[in-house]
């Protein structure tokens, strides 16, 4: 049986100021702050869509085409049932992943689609 995320959990996008585009995305968006790692990432949030905020600067890797930051990651949000069937499910499929991975408040894995597009599978264990 295939593995069925709850829905997307955030999109990692690599940014030049974290406090600039955490203002500029409340004032567009009315995004809230959510969690902050030090110094990164700054999760923002709003209507359970979150956008996790990494610096470009800091082992962040601009787009090669224009040098510019961009979109980087999808994650998808599940429970702790779904987080240990999901990774059963890439085994199975053979798809290698890397972790799982603590992050204090979620657990996580990281792994590729077939064009190299970073993909994670998350929930939070708070």
């Amino acid at each position: 049986m295939p593995f069925v995320a709850l829905g997307i959990d955030h999109v990692e996008v690599f940014v030049r100021d974290l406090e600039a585009d955490v203002r500029w995305y409340g004032d567009v968006f009315g995004v809230v702050e959510v969690q902050r790692w030090n110094p990164e990432p700054v999760m923002v949030e709003i209507g359970g869509t979150r956008l996790a905020f990494f610096l470009a600067t800091e082992g962040g890797r601009p787009d090669p085409a224009s040098g510019a930051p961009h979109w980087h990651r999808v994650a998808f949000r599940t429970d702790e049932e779904g987080f240990g069937h999901a990774q059963r499910y890439l085994k199975s499929l053979g798809i290698p992943f890397r972790g799982p991975i603590d992050h204090d408040i979620a657990r996580s894995i990281y792994f590729t689609d077939p064009d190299g597009n970073p993909l994670e599978i998350t929930y939070y264990s708070t």
